[in-house]
């Protein structure tokens, strides 16, 4: 068995809740002095029993209480729960205390009394406390006990003092009987004496009780006759109201029929009212939709004004584009027709330029022996037409670089013009973004503020409803334990545990009552509010046995086979000033118990005042009224009233916790809406979180596209700026190819015309004169014709760019059409539409129209139905007074025998009218008088020695066999006391052994040698001999325990108490602080001692010593966070260590 947790909930110094749970084996709690660690082992105390103030630390009661702290408010009450556990047994212990209830016990969630808790502890060997709780000051009491004190207390560990004190209640309860035998003795002397002296009254009795018993023969006769003619004069009067009822249903019959014409008509015009409404509303709607679909024309109409003028402005644009595409296709055409005419040309150059070339080399194999200065000029002269050959192909590569030049130029503009469009179109999807994006944010915060502000209530509404379970809980302990009488609590306690076959209401239950009719109701039923209502006579026999087996008291049942509803008189007229109605149509009721309830209360009547009920008293009324401070008149008379100052009554209590048990449904339907609202909010607020995310995810792809934009428009920007000064380049060097190539045909010139001055024949001078011009020619139509085709390629390009612009354009034309038309189809949609409107609002119109005048026709006819049953009415009143006349005089009758009833009924149960004959009343009479006049002349006589004599005679006959028990009596208990001599001797002796046995061992192991014994002071007296403890440590003699030094006798103590907890078989020790006196040798020797018995038993240390610390499985800090208020923290020992 072990301590599996311990919950401390406003004790001492430990506010708030506090959960510790403990290890099966070692738990060391550490903390500073005055930090609140030993209030656990106080707390453990408590909560197992001990209500010792010196122990438990206190003065009174209420130091219990958690006092408060800057942070936290005293506590109202104070509880502490422990969890005990052994293998699969599980059960909690709980005691709580307030300073309105005391201190109250629970085991299980079952209430006990204090006195019952030893008989749990005994069944989880907990029944002893103080071995089991050892601190400084049970280590010093150990040392200074007496050896008489030391028995004692060893006695308590093994049990013997239940020994003990069975002996002494047997020895107790034997002097009892001795002295009830002397009694009964003299009691049996005393009753024979006196039934010797009545013995002459008795006889005269006999006699007088025979003519009492003729007499109530004839009174019974007497009253069933007088029954039997009221109830004929009863029949005669339901009779007459039979007639008038046919006659009243009649009428009745007639008037509900004008009244269900007058309702037909007040349905119709309801009804046409409603119609009107409805129509209302109708034309409401139809203006409203008229409304609409004006503004739907105006929208449509708008969006057509405004495509028409987009579609002007865009044939503008094409009308335009137009002119530049047949002015481009212009260019192309004559363009194209230069490249024909240069291709020709050059054609015709190179046709000339071969056939000179062919007769220059038939002309240059003649004259290969030129002289060396020819050949000189000729090699210059190449060499000039080498380098006017480079100078020619630099200018044509110049020229292709400049084209392709060009159109990078004219590919960058376009780049650039694009990603300026799309920089613009994304920048207004990014403001649309980040306005969607604000309303979102907007949107998730509202939704986060409600669902705040949501969660706020919902948390103020859960303490309102802990509050509000706190004093209905308090309230049905409060009905349960103080109002409620011993029996019926047990009975109820009984059917909540399942321990009865019986399911019993206390009468205070099952009704309900407005708060101004409590006392008059408390006053009235007394302790009757307690009456157990049950199913039939078997239930309450088996109720009434349970309470008989366990002497638990009487209590009162009635049967519900048994009740007979009361019925109020209706000849009182409720509405007389200063009454306040019958109970049976002021007060709620179980439908169930309700015979029950009116077989009680059925017939009572409820007065504003005394002076109100003393009227109606004295003007007849003969049955029970209560006014409403509490004066109660009882039909036979009596009149009971006062005050006390007694707490709220059971019907109080009740009506109470009804109020708060509608308070807390309401708060629980609040509760259900709040959470429902939250998890519509927080799922509204995940809603839009993940919008506000997916917005914030597209307008940053937005964004970064746009820089990705912006990145393409600096590109194509450089890439132009590039271009631009590209082309600057190769027009300067164009520029200086043109002016190279010019200087070598000059000095090419200069060369021919210095070959010329040479001797050579007229037609060598033609042949390179005619081919340096055919060569001339083809080089320039050839130049010609490349630059006349990448001129007609640029325009071909435009072109295409022209044609495409030119198409896009006429394609946007188009789709305006379409949307055109599609807004002139809705135009004439809405515009049928908008006339469909117009035309079911005139219906309208007019449907109300009718209804009005059907309205008031309506109402003519609702004044000629009201007329007609007026009359109706008026004859069914007069019925009315009839029937209450007759029912006056059969209340009256009824009240006759209702008092008859009262008087008599009880005792003379009536058989039935058809067995008697009423022309027997007079004679009845007669007899009644006679038999009055004989019992006058008996005289004076006592009935009750009658009965004195038949008790007398079961009395003595009683105590004889009572004076045969106490004599067995007395013979067990001295065979009892011989027994408990015998078997606490023999149990004493063997558990002392054992214990000197262990005590010197442990002694030896912490002294490191010596011996330790116990030994009784007196062998002879077995129930006086102390025990005394002899130590001798080592090198030292024999000594008592009083004689050693200090420490030798905490360790000598320490011992005792171990080898005691051991040879017990304790399951649980707390030590608080009996390490601190001692020695670092001697506490290593202790704390090794100690893990070693948490092997066996379960072990909590209060301790300030390292070394008993580093030996806990488990360890917790106690803290004095703020004045006032402990704390508790765990701490992992390999953690600590």
């Amino acid at each position: 068995m072990y301590i599996g947790r311990i919950h401390l909930k406003g004790f001492k110094s430990f506010g708030g809740s506090h959960e510790i749970a403990l290890s099966s084996n070692f738990t060391a709690v550490v903390g500073p002095n005055g930090s609140g660690k030993s209030n656990i082992l106080d707390a453990l105390r408590w909560v197992l029993g001990d209500g010792n103030p010196s122990r438990l630390r206190i003065v009174r009661q209420g130091d219990l209480l958690f006092q408060g702290s800057i942070s936290l408010p005293p506590a109202s009450s104070s509880e502490v729960m422990v969890h005990l556990r052994e293998g699969n047994r599980v059960s909690t212990l709980r005691r709580r205390f307030t300073n309105d209830d005391g201190s109250t016990m629970f085991i299980d969630g079952r209430r006990i009394r204090l006195i019952d808790l030893d008989d749990i502890k005994r069944k989880w060997r907990l029944e002893g406390d103080r071995f089991a709780f050892i601190s400084q000051g049970e280590v010093s009491e150990v040392i200074q006990q007496r050896p008489l004190q030391r028995r004692m207390h060893l006695e308590a560990i093994f049990g013997i003092d239940l020994y003990r004190k069975q002996r002494e209640e047997a020895i107790q309860r034997l002097d009892v009987a001795t002295l009830e035998m002397q009694r009964i003795l003299t009691l049996k002397t005393e009753l024979q004496t006196r039934k010797e002296a009545i013995a002459d009254l008795v006889i005269r009795a006999r006699e007088a009780k025979g003519v009492i018993d003729q007499l109530e023969r004839e009174k019974s006769q007497l009253y069933w006759v007088k029954r039997a003619r009221s109830e004929k004069i009863l029949d005669g009067i339901r009779r007459e109201l039979s007639d008038l009822g046919a006659q009243a249903t009649a009428s009745k019959f007639w008037t509900s029929g004008w009244r269900r014409a007058l309702n037909r008509a007040e349905d119709a015009i309801n009804s046409i009212s409603e119609d009107r409404g409805s129509m209302a509303s109708t034309v409401t709607g139809l203006e409203r939709s008229l409304m609409d679909s004006r503004r739907k024309l105006f929208s449509l109409s708008t969006s057509l004004v405004g495509s028409m003028e987009r579609r002007k402005a865009l044939l503008g644009d094409i009308a335009g584009e137009k002119d530049r595409f047949a002015g481009t296709a212009k260019r192309m055409e004559d363009l194209e027709r230069d490249v024909a005419r240069a291709a020709e040309e050059e054609n015709e150059s190179s046709r000339s330029f071969n056939d000179a070339r062919g007769e220059w080399e038939q002309y240059r194999k003649r004259v290969e022996e030129r002289s060396d200065r020819i050949r000189s000029l000729r090699e210059e002269r190449a060499a000039c037409e080498a380098a006017l050959e480079s100078a020619r192909s630099r200018g044509k590569g110049l020229g292709l670089s400049i084209l392709e030049v060009l159109g990078e130029i004219s590919r960058s503009e376009e780049s650039v013009k694009e990603a300026r469009q799309d920089l613009g179109r994304l920048q207004e999807e990014i403001e649309q973004k980040r306005s969607l994006e604000e309303a979102a944010g907007n949107r998730q915060r509202d939704v986060y503020a409600a669902f705040q502000q949501a969660a706020a209530s919902l948390q103020k509404l859960s303490r309102e409803m802990s509050a509000l379970e706190g004093e209905m809980e308090t309230l049905r302990e409060t009905a349960f334990t103080r109002v409620y009488p011993a029996p019926v609590q047990h009975l109820l306690a009984a059917v909540r545990l399942g321990r009865i076959d019986a399911s019993p209401r206390p009468l205070a239950d099952v009704i309900s009552c407005p708060d101004r009719l409590v006392t008059a109701l408390e006053s009235f039923l007394g302790a009757r509010q307690f009456l157990l209502f049950v199913k039939d006579i078997d239930e309450a026999g088996r109720c009434i046995a349970h309470l008989k087996a366990r002497s638990a008291g009487r209590a009162t049942f009635l049967p519900l086979e048994s009740a007979r509803a009361r019925h109020p008189m209706r000849s009182i007229k409720e509405d007389r000033p200063g009454i306040v109605g019958w109970v049976s149509d002021l007060i709620g009721m179980e439908s169930e118990w309700k015979e029950c309830v009116l077989h009680v209360l059925g017939d009572l009547l409820i007065v504003e005042s005394f002076d109100v009920a003393r009227d109606l008293v004295r003007e007849g009324f003969r049955g029970p009224a209560v006014t409403l401070e509490g004066d109660v008149f009882q039909p036979g008379g009596t009149i009971s009233g006062g005050k006390t100052n007694k707490g709220a009554g059971a019907i109080e209590i009740r009506r109470n916790l009804q109020e708060k048990e509608k308070e807390a449904e309401r708060l629980k339907n609040e509760r259900s809406r709040l959470e429902e609202e939250i998890a519509e909010l927080e799922k509204e607020e995940r809603d839009a979180s993940e919008k506000l995310r997916i917005l914030s995810e597209e307008r940053r792809a937005l964004e970064d596209e746009r820089r990705s934009a912006e990145a393409a428009e600096a590109v194509a920007a450089r890439t132009r700026a590039l271009a631009d000064e590209r082309r600057e380049g190769i027009l300067a060097a164009l520029s200086s190819c043109g002016r190279e190539y010019l200087e070598i045909r000059s000095r090419l010139e200069e060369l021919r015309e210095s070959s010329s001055e040479e001797p050579e024949s007229s037609r060598e001078l033609e042949l390179v004169k005619s081919l340096e011009e055919s060569r001339s020619r083809a080089e320039v139509a050839a130049e010609r014709l490349e630059t006349a085709r990448r001129m007609f390629t640029m325009v071909q390009d435009e072109y295409r760019r022209s044609s495409s612009r030119l198409e896009e354009l006429e394609k946007g034309l188009e789709d305006l059409a379409l949307a055109e038309k599609s807004w002139k189809r809705g135009l004439a949609e809405e515009g049928r539409t908008y006339y469909g409107i117009w035309l079911r609002l005139q219906e309208a119109m007019s449907g109300m129209k009718d209804l009005v005048e059907g309205h008031s026709r309506t109402l003519t006819s609702r004044e000629r139905i009201l007329e007609r049953s007026a009359s109706a009415t008026a004859r069914m009143e007069s019925l009315d007074s009839r029937i209450r006349q007759a029912r006056q005089r059969l209340d009256s009758t009824e009240a006759e025998i209702a008092e008859s009833i009262d008087m008599w009924e009880e005792r003379f149960p009536y058989p039935g009218e058809e067995n008697i004959d009423t022309r027997d009343y007079d004679r009845i009479r007669r007899s009644v008088r006679e038999l009055e006049k004989s019992l006058r002349e008996i005289g004076d006589v006592d009935l009750g020695v009658l009965s004195e004599d038949a008790s007398l005679a079961e009395r003595l006959g009683f105590l004889e066999e009572q004076l045969r028990d106490v004599s067995t009596g007395i013979d067990e208990l001295r065979r009892l006391i011989e027994e408990t001599d015998r078997q606490a001797g023999t149990l004493f002796s063997t558990s002392l052994k054992e214990i000197d046995r262990k005590f010197c061992d442990l002694f030896q192991r912490l002294f490191g040698g010596g011996e330790a014994h116990l030994r009784l002071s007196d062998d002879d007296n077995l129930w006086e001999a102390g025990v005394e403890v002899i130590a001798r440590p080592p090198g030292k003699r024999p000594q008592h325990l009083a004689q050693l030094s200090g420490g030798e006798q905490s360790l000598s103590a320490i011992s005792l108490l171990f080898a005691a907890m051991e040879v017990a078989g304790v399951p649980l020790a707390v030590l608080d602080e009996v390490d601190a006196s001692l020695d670092e040798v001697n506490l290593r020797r202790f704390s090794e001692l100690a893990k070693e018995y948490s092997r066996a038993m379960q072990l909590i240390c209060m301790t300030h010593r390292r070394a008993t610390m580093e030996r806990a499985d488990l360890m917790y800090g106690v803290t004095m966070s703020e004045p006032g208020l402990s704390q508790v923290v765990g701490v992992r020992v390999e953690d600590w260590e």
